[in-house]
């Protein structure tokens, strides 16, 4: 005996490409590949606060994950650029 199978009209859901999209927040490796910059140089302006970061890690435990803001990476670089321009002119 044949079952009657419901027919969709809506396209099953695939996932979106994101190959040009900058991700929101990022671990220090996300820095480099994006951004080149060093693991030292991201905890030091992170330690300076030049950039934003943050600790997630559970209550208790010794080890988490840092994870850098990368728009404020990104803004760090440009007022790099900016100030550099006002030193030259």
């Amino acid at each position: 005996m044949a079952r009657n199978r419901k027919k969709t009209t809506i396209a099953p859901v695939q996932a979106g490409d994101f190959t040009g999209a900058t991700p929101e927040f990022g671990r220090w490796q996300d820095v480099n590949r994006i951004y080149s910059i060093k693991r030292g140089t991201a905890y030091n302006l992170l330690h300076h606060g030049k950039i934003k970061g943050v600790l997630l890690r559970v209550c208790g435990k010794k080890s988490g994950v840092r994870l850098f803001d990368m728009a404020s990476v990104r803004n760090y670089i440009l007022s790099q650029m900016e100030a550099g321009t006002k030193k030259s002119n």
